[in-house]
C-alpha cells in the first residue's frame, strides 16, 4: 500500500510540487468482454469488400496506365472501324468498365494484348466477388445470431435491458425461447446489436451494462493489477424522487399521512427590512411576505410543534412555501425504505413501501430475467397504490434503479508506472484554468459587493443573492453586472462583441485564452500526423496567464489505458474532466454499501481552505445519491438533512475579504469559513439557481468554456464543405485529442434503395477515400448552434459505435444519420480493442476476459 502519510490525509503526493492524488480510484468496468463484438463481425465479407476495393484500384490504375500506351497506336491507325474499336477500348480502359465486345479483342502493339487480357482478367474476378457479396453478406449476418443470442442471453445483459427497456426485454425473452437456431426479427436483432455495442465499447453506467469498483494506488510493479476472482453484484435502489413525490401528494388528501410528515421552517428565511425572504426548492426568484408579530413568533426557535402553532394557517404556509412539509425521511438516507415503513408503521403507505422493500430485497439474488420481472411487477403494484388515481402517470419504467458494483477487490494501480502520466494530468489541468469560467466570476462578484455594501462588509447570504438577481439580470452588455450575469447564465448567449473596457479583467482573461489558444495551435501539425506536445510547453504558458486565474483545487480525470497491459510507464487517453472532492467515489462507495459489500468509512474532506459544507438534495435524481464527504451539510430548501450538524441558508452569510480581494461564505453566527460542496452526479447547470450560485461564487467546481480536446485540436466552427481531419494530440503521456474527421452529414453515402452489400461498398470506398477507421465512434452536431440548445446537443454528441464488418451496426450508422446534427463526427478507436484490460477469474480464455475499463482519479494541490 502507498503511504499516504505525506500530504493531506486521503490524498498521495505524486512530486516534489505537491501535486497530488485521492489515495482511492474508481474502476468502471463494461459488463461484456470486447470479444462479443469480435465475434459479431463478418470477417469474410470484410475481406472480400477489402479484396473489391483493392482490385477496384488496381483496376483504375493499370486502365489508365494502359489507356495512355494506347494513346500513340490509336493515333497511327487511319479512320474507319480498327481506330473506333481502338477509342472505345481506350475509353474503357480509362474508365475501368468493361470494353463493349467490338473493342475487344482488337489488334494493339506488341505486348500492349497481354497487359489488356491480363487487366479483364481482373476486372472478371472483381465483378465475380462484387456478384458473390449479397449471398456472402446475407449468409454470414445469419450466422452471427447465434453469436448475438449467447452473448445478449447473458446475465449482465438480461438484466441490465430489462431496466433499459421493459419491451425489448420481452422480446429478447421471446427470441431465447425459441428453438437454436431461430430468426429474430430484424428489428429486435438491431436493437439489441445496438445494446451489446453499447455494454462492450462503452462503460455506460446504466443498470448491469457497467460495473463500479474502488481500487488504490499501490506500491506494487504492475501498473494495473486485479486480484481474482472477479465478480459483481446488483445495487438496487427505488426511485427515491418518485417516492418522496407520490408521498408527499399522498399526505395531501390524507390527514393521517401528513400527521406522520415533519414541518418545518423553510431553511432560507430571513427577516431584512420587515419583510420575510425565502426560496423554494421550486425556486425562480425570492419570494417576500410581511413579518407580522404571530408569524414571527411562529418561526422562533425552537420548532418542537410547528403543526399545532400553525392551525389553521398551516396549509396555507405550507403552499407559500414559508414552512415546508416533508416525508420523514432524508434525502441521503442509507436505507429510505426501512426509514419510511418504520416511521409509517401500520398506515397502508407504509404497507405498500414494505411491499417495496421485500421485492427489491430479493431483487439481487434473482437469478432468472422472469424472476426479476415478477418482482418489478409486485414494485409496480405498490407504488399505484400510492399513486391511486394517478396510477397511469407512473414511468413505463425506472420505479427503481439497478447498478452493478464490483464485490471482489478492486484494481491495484502502480504508482511508479502512473506517476509520470500523473504529472502530465497535472500539467494539463493547471493549463486548462485559463478555460474557467468561475473564476474571474467570483472577482466581478466581489467588485460589486464592494460597490453595493462596502469593501469589508459582510451581509446575510439572501440579502446578497437578492441584490445579485436585482441588478445583475436587468443590466446591459459590457457592464461588470451584465457582464457577471452572462457569466453566470452562459445559455442565455449576451455576450456582447469586441471588447469590455468598463470589465478589464474579462478582457485581460480573454486576451490569456486567445493566446494560450494561439500557442497551442501553432504547435498542430499541417498534416493529420500525431503530435506530443512537451508539458514544460504548457506550463510555460500558464505563467504567462493574468494572477488571479487560478486552477480548480479537485478535478475528477476520466482516463483510459492505452499502453500495454504491463506497459510502464503507463500512457493514457482523457475522456473528460469532472467535478472532484471524492465525487465519484462518494456514489461507488454508496452502491456499494447498497448492495451489501464491506467497503468501510467514505473519507471526509479536509478543512484546510474552509469547513466544507456538502450540498445534498436529490434534486430530482437517484443519481445524487452518494455518501457524505462532509461532516456539515447545508439546510437547503425541499431537501431534508441527514441529521442535526446543518448550516441553513439563514446561517450563512457573505463577507468581502479586502486583502484576498474576494468573497467568502461564513456562518452568521461564529464567523467559520464554509466551503460548499456539492459531489452530485447531475450537472452543476442543471441544479436550482440558488445551488448553482452557491457553487460558482464559493465552491471549487470546474466550468469550462469550451471542450478541453477542442482547445487541443482545431474543429470547424462552421458545417465544413469537405471532410476536414484533425490529428491525434498528446500531452506527454496523456493523449487530450483523438484524431477526428468532421463531415457534412449530405457527405456520406445513404443505403436509399440501395441493397445492402451495394451501400457497404459504397461506404467502405468512401472510408477508404478520406482514411477514415473502419471501426470509430460516431457522434454528430450543429456547429453554430445557440448555447441555449445545449441539451439537445449533447445528445447529438454522444457517441456510438461504428463498425463496417457488422452490418448491423453499419444499418444503424445509416438509420441515425435522419436524425444526426449538420456534421457527422468519426473519432478513432482509442485505445484500441486489444488495449482491453484482462480481468482475473472473469471465466473463460483469456481473450475472453478483455473488458473496456475507465479509470477515475482525482488530481490536485496538497
Amino acid at each position: 500500500m502507498v503511504s499516504t502519510r505525506r500530504g493531506l490525509p486521503g490524498r498521495v503526493e505524486i512530486d516534489a510540487a505537491r501535486r497530488t492524488v485521492d489515495a482511492s480510484v474508481v474502476a468502471r468496468v463494461a459488463a461484456l468482454p470486447v470479444t462479443a463484438l469480435a465475434e459479431l463481425r463478418c470477417t469474410a465479407t470484410w475481406r472480400s469488400v477489402q479484396e473489391i476495393l483493392a482490385a477496384r484500384g488496381r483496376l483504375a490504375v493499370e486502365g489508365r496506365r494502359l489507356a495512355d500506351e494506347l494513346e500513340p497506336v490509336t493515333g497511327a491507325v487511319g479512320p474507319g472501324p480498327a481506330r473506333s474499336a481502338l477509342v472505345a477500348l481506350r475509353r474503357a480502359l480509362y474508365n475501368a468498365r468493361r470494353p463493349a465486345g467490338r473493342a475487344w479483342p482488337v489488334e494493339v502493339a506488341s505486348g500492349l494484348g497481354p497487359r489488356v487480357a491480363a487487366w479483364l482478367t481482373d476486372l472478371d474476378r472483381h465483378d465475380a466477388l462484387v456478384r458473390q457479396l449479397p449471398d456472402l453478406l446475407d449468409q454470414e449476418r445469419r450466422g452471427t445470431y447465434e453469436v448475438l443470442r449467447r452473448w445478449v442471453g447473458t446475465d449482465a445483459f438480461g438484466y441490465g435491458v430489462l431496466q433499459a427497456g421493459p419491451a425489448m426485454s420481452a422480446a429478447l425473452r421471446q427470441w431465447l425461447a425459441s428453438p437454436p437456431g431461430s430468426v429474430p426479427p430484424r428489428q429486435v436483432a438491431l436493437r439489441l446489436t445496438r445494446y451489446l455495442a453499447r455494454v462492450v465499447a462503452k462503460t455506460s453506467p446504466h443498470a448491469t451494462f457497467m460495473m463500479a469498483a474502488l481500487g488504490q494506488w499501490s506500491d506494487d510493479g504492475e501498473p494495473v493489477r486485479w486480484d481474482g476472482p472477479w465478480a459483481w453484484r446488483s445495487a438496487v435502489e427505488p426511485n427515491v424522487p418518485l417516492l418522496l413525490r407520490l408521498l408527499t401528494d399522498l399526505a395531501r388528501a390524507d390527514g393521517g399521512l401528513a400527521a406522520l410528515f415533519e414541518v418545518r421552517p423553510n431553511p432560507s428565511l430571513e427577516e431584512d427590512d420587515g419583510r420575510l425572504w425565502y426560496v423554494t426548492g421550486q425556486e425562480n426568484a425570492y419570494s417576500g411576505i410581511a413579518a407580522s408579530q404571530p408569524l414571527r413568533r411562529l418561526l422562533r426557535p425552537p420548532y418542537d410543534d410547528l403543526r399545532t402553532q400553525a392551525g389553521g394557517a398551516l396549509d396555507r404556509l405550507v403552499d407559500l412555501g414559508v414552512l415546508e412539509l416533508h416525508p420523514p425521511v432524508a434525502d441521503q438516507a442509507a436505507a429510505h425504505l426501512a426509514d419510511l415503513t418504520g416511521r409509517l408503521g401500520t398506515h397502508p403507505a407504509g404497507k405498500a413501501l414494505a411491499a417495496v422493500q421485500e421485492a427489491l430485497a430479493r431483487y439481487p439474488e434473482a437469478a432468472r430475467v422472469s424472476e426479476r420481472e415478477a418482482l418489478q411487477r409486485k414494485v409496480r403494484s405498490a407504488f399505484a397504490e400510492l399513486a391511486g388515481d394517478d396510477a397511469d402517470r407512473l414511468p413505463d419504467r425506472n420505479l427503481f434503479h439497478e447498478n452493478a458494483v464490483v464485490t471482489t477487490p478492486g484494481p491495484r494501480l502502480g504508482l511508479a508506472a502512473w506517476r509520470p502520466a500523473l504529472g502530465d494530468l497535472h500539467a494539463i489541468v493547471d493549463f486548462a484554468a485559463v478555460f474557467d469560467r468561475d473564476g474571474v466570476a467570483r472577482l466581478l462578484a466581489a467588485d460589486l459587493f464592494a460597490e453595493w455594501f462596502g469593501a469589508g462588509a459582510q451581509v446575510p447570504f439572501g440579502r446578497f443573492h437578492r441584490m445579485l438577481a436585482q441588478r445583475t439580470h436587468p443590466a446591459a452588455p459590457g457592464t461588470p453586472a451584465g457582464e457577471l450575469h452572462a457569466l453566470m447564465y452562459p445559455w442565455q448567449e449576451r455576450h456582447p462583441p469586441g471588447r469590455t473596457p468598463a470589465v478589464p479583467r474579462l478582457d485581460e482573461l480573454r486576451d490569456a485564452r486567445t493566446a494560450a489558444l494561439a500557442a497551442v495551435r501553432e504547435l498542430l501539425p499541417e498534416t493529420p500526423d500525431a503530435l506530443t506536445i512537451d508539458p514544460t510547453v504548457l506550463s510555460a504558458l500558464a505563467t504567462d496567464r493574468p494572477e488571479f486565474v487560478r486552477p480548480v483545487g479537485s478535478l475528477s480525470c476520466f482516463v483510459q489505458t492505452i499502453s500495454s497491459p504491463d506497459g510502464t510507464p503507463v500512457r493514457l487517453v482523457l475522456n473528460g474532466l469532472g467535478p472532484g472532492h471524492g465525487a465519484m467515489r462518494s456514489r461507488v462507495h454508496r452502491l456499494l454499501r447498497v448492495a451489501g459489500v464491506p467497503a468501510g468509512e467514505n473519507r471526509l474532506l479536509g478543512t484546510e481552505r474552509g469547513m466544507p459544507v456538502e450540498i445534498t438534495g436529490l434534486f430530482g435524481s437517484n443519481v445524487n445519491l452518494r455518501s457524505p464527504v462532509a461532516a456539515q451539510e447545508i439546510g437547503y430548501p425541499g431537501v431534508v438533512p441527514s441529521g442535526p450538524a446543518t448550516f441553513d441558508l439563514r446561517d450563512v452569510a457573505v463577507r468581502h475579504e479586502c486583502g484576498a480581494g474576494g468573497l467568502v461564505l461564513v456562518h452568521a453566527g461564529h464567523g467559520t469559513r464554509l466551503r460548499p460542496v456539492y459531489t452530485g452526479m447531475v450537472a452543476p447547470m442543471l441544479l436550482p439557481r440558488t445551488a448553482r450560485l452557491l457553487l460558482q461564487l464559493f465552491g471549487d467546481m470546474p466550468s469550462p468554456v469550451m471542450e478541453l480536446a477542442s482547445v487541443f485540436s482545431r474543429p470547424p466552427e462552421s458545417v465544413p464543405a469537405r471532410v476536414e481531419r484533425t490529428a491525434r494530440v498528446s500531452v506527454g503521456r496523456v493523449t487530450v485529442a483523438r484524431a477526428a474527421w468532421y463531415v457534412p452529414v449530405r457527405e456520406i453515402p445513404r443505403r436509399g434503395k440501395n441493397s445492402a452489400a451495394a451501400h457497404l461498398l459504397a461506404l467502405a470506398a468512401w472510408f477508404a477515400e478520406h482514411s477514415l477507421p473502419e471501426r470509430c465512434f460516431v457522434s454528430s452536431g450543429d456547429p453554430g448552434a445557440p448555447v441555449r440548445e445545449r441539451l439537445h446537443m449533447m445528445r447529438l454528441a454522444k457517441p456510438t459505435y461504428l463498425d463496417l464488418a457488422d452490418p448491423a451496426l453499419v444499418t444503424l450508422f445509416d438509420r441515425g444519420l435522419d436524425a444526426s446534427g449538420s456534421v457527422v463526427v468519426f473519432r478513432e478507436l482509442l485505445p484500441d480493442f486489444e488495449a482491453a484490460l484482462g480481468l482475473e477469474g472473469g471465466g473463460g480464455p483469456p481473450d475472453r476476459r478483455r473488458h473496456v475499463t475507465e479509470y477515475v482519479v482525482e488530481v490536485g494541490h496538497a
